[in-house]
């Protein structure tokens, strides 16, 4: 889906046939002959074996070590990085490691005109926005890649690599993801408190963050990064993971009551390109809209433990959430053939990735029984339609006498969703459980990715991730690609993962698009998103309209692509002709020709035969919406700048949205 994040690319050829010549010159200016073939191979062969006898040296070093004395993460598991272990085989710091040489952040005073409030549509119209100061370009980091990888071909070529020069210091980014409900709820002041304390951080004290963050009464949903800079001593890794370790410090300072249980999950070591470049502080009224009562909505969460210990008390009606059960506990009980498992995300997430491993025929020996939960994808475009799903007939039948567990990617969907489900049919089903800390947590319990097959989509940089890829598929894509493997495919092709316009295997969300009736996000693959690029205008002069006309119609095609649940369901009405009402919910047309969920309208004539019959037009239940019009206002404003406003010159307003080439001239002028 984001196309703005790019991957380093390798060299070209020619970059690499200049590195040899700038080899050969720097072997002239040492007064060095150059090394005949066979003498190269010689020397390449004894670094080889040089290298094979220091890495059995370290191996056996390694193993009595790790019998004396625990690792890092052994001590801490829950604040430790998500990579096991850094190229140089050094063990994980430990908290208390990342907390030296900690300085709180400052308290401020809430003034009364937030300068830096900006509208980003009708969903955020208060919403801050910090820029980080440590930002690096996509251009930086290739011409990066390639200074590294000309500096180790004249390490190896080289025969004395103590005189080499020094290491390149390559920049690193990490990533803290967390949530956080708070009982009892915030004050409108605390609040506003919190979020100039958080405005204070990203511009005096911590300049490397960037992210998005969701503020509200009833506590914070955040994504936040931080970045390595460039004039620090400290090791890059070391140093993003620290910032970010002393940014959850912060919020823990704010508030100990709120911050001291929470899940925080930290993945470090990733690419620089996995920083946001800014952050966002967004005020909302709820962390995560799903359109339910305040008396459905989770009082209290328990663990499996808690749960096991207030079975005998039905003293007090209370609106209980999922108990939640770490990754390990969660595996367990995917093995149990009487629960089902409901995957929370929306249909365009479930599409690439699932729990479904545990429904394998070939089950492994430690499993007992038939098979394992069943996997239910309630099939949402987003989050408000879980409730509709839920009062179906046919979902309570599913549901019913059976052991619940549900996920999402992080664990807060689960939140409301599970206390929904316990307050509507709690009484009808053995219990309801979720996976703690989501997704996220359980492919870091289990690197080799459990009883989860595919791709867990996020919502940053990184795109998607799966087990093994931690850095996720956000970027560009690479020219060469192998295709994967026949059994991925079928699998793929079996849960919907297709490209939406040629339908062949495509797990990757480039391009934004977006589907033509109900807005969630389409796959397209790469090559059916060239026909649209503007490349393929550069013809021949010969067939310049053929071209023009062929590329038109291909543009038209790709706009007019629809998501797999509307190609099931028969949606065909646009989601611009659908008024949304109840943020998207119960979208019903702007005109009576059509009907929403394409029923018949009774109080009208039935058409004479061979008529077409209005009610054929289908509009989707929900409808997708982006930013609140925040988009679509940019969009309108670069549209309207190259119009010229039609009161020139006389034109008052400073901010104009309309073209003024007299101000254009001025401002060159004064420049």
């Amino acid at each position: 889906m984001k196309d703005d994040t790019t991957e380093d690319e390798p060299p070209s050829a020619t970059a690499a046939d200049d590195d040899d010549g700038e080899k050969k010159n720097n072997h002239r200016k040492n007064g060095k002959r150059r090394l005949s073939k066979r003498e190269r191979k010689n020397l390449k062969k004894q670094k080889t074996s040089a290298a094979a006898a220091a890495a059995n040296t370290t191996t056996t070093t390694n193993k009595t070590t790790t019998t004396t004395s625990p690792s890092a993460t052994e001590l801490h598991d829950s604040q430790a990085p998500h990579a096991s272990k850094s190229a140089n085989n050094k063990a994980q710091p430990t908290l208390e490691e990342y907390h030296a040489n900690y300085i709180p952040a400052p308290s401020v005073k809430i003034s009364k005109e937030n300068s830096d409030s900006k509208s980003l549509g009708k969903w955020f119209p208060k919403a801050s926005v910090i820029k980080s100061q440590v930002s690096y370009g996509n251009d930086y980091l290739a011409k990066l890649a390639k200074e590294k990888k000309k500096q180790q071909q004249q390490q190896k070529n080289e025969s004395n690599d103590k005189n080499s020069a020094t290491v390149i210091k390559e920049p690193k980014a990490s990533l803290v993801l967390f949530y956080q409900y708070v009982n009892p709820t915030w004050s409108n002041a605390k609040v506003s408190s919190f979020l100039a304390y958080l405005t204070n951080i990203a511009q005096t004290h911590r300049t490397n963050i960037g992210g998005r963050i969701r503020v509200s009464s009833e506590g914070i949903n955040a994504t936040v990064s931080a970045a390595s800079t460039a004039d620090s001593d400290v090791d890059a890794e070391f140093e993003a993971a620290q910032t970010l370790r002393h940014f959850t410090k912060d919020l823990q300072n704010f508030d100990a009551d709120a911050f001291k249980d929470t899940d925080f999950k930290y993945v470090d070591g990733l690419t620089a390109d996995r920083h946001f470049k800014e952050l966002k502080l967004l005020p909302v009224k709820e962390l995560v809209f799903y359109g339910i009562r305040e008396g459905d909505r989770a009082t209290t969460n328990t663990t499996a433990a808690v749960a096991a210990a207030d079975e005998s008390d039905n003293g007090k009606k209370e609106v209980k959430g999922g108990v939640h059960l770490e990754a390990s506990e969660y595996h367990e009980m995917l093995k149990r053939d009487d629960a089902v498992v409901i995957d929370v995300r929306n249909h365009y997430e479930a599409a690439i990735g699932r729990f479904d491993g545990q429904m394998a025929k070939e089950k492994s020996e430690e499993q007992e029984g038939e098979g394992g939960a069943t996997y239910i994808d309630p099939k949402m475009r987003k989050s408000t339609d879980f409730t509709s799903w839920l009062a179906e007939e046919e979902t309570k039948q599913k549901l019913e006498g059976k052991t619940v567990m549900m996920f999402c990617t992080g664990g807060i969907r689960c939140e409301r969703a599970s206390a929904y489900l316990n307050s509507q049919i709690g009484n009808k089903v053995k219990g309801v459980f979720q996976l703690k800390g989501g997704i996220e947590r359980y492919l870091k319990e289990f690197p080799d990715g459990g009883f989860w097959r595919g791709k867990n989509f996020v919502f940053d940089k990184r795109e998607a991730i799966s087990a093994g890829n931690v850095n996720g598929d956000g970027g560009v894509i690479r020219s060469g690609k192998k295709e994967g493997k026949k059994e991925e495919e079928e699998k793929m092709l079996e849960w919907g993962a297709e490209c939406a316009k040629c339908k062949k295997p495509w797990d990757r969300y480039i391009g934004k698009r977006k589907c033509y009736t109900c807005g969630v996000p389409v796959l397209v693959c790469n090559d059916c998103m060239s026909q649209s690029s503007s490349s393929t205008k550069k013809k021949k002069k010969g067939a310049a309209a053929a071209a023009s006309t062929t590329n038109a119609a291909a543009v038209e095609d790709l706009k007019s692509i629809r998501c797999p649940l509307c190609v099931s369901e028969g949606v065909t009405v646009p989601a611009e002709d659908v008024e949304w009402t109840d943020n998207g919910v119960r979208g019903r047309p702007r005109t009576s020709s059509f009907s929403e969920g394409g029923g018949e309208d009774n109080d009208k004539k039935a058409p004479a035969d061979g008529a077409p019959k209005k009610s054929e037009s289908k509009a989707a239940k929900s409808v997708l919406k982006w930013g609140g019009g925040h988009a679509k206002k940019k969009k309108d404003q670069r549209s309207w700048s190259r119009r010229p406003c039609q009161f020139g010159a006389e034109c008052i307003r400073k901010d104009c949205f309309f073209y003024h080439p007299e101000r254009e001239s001025k401002s060159k002028k004064e420049t």
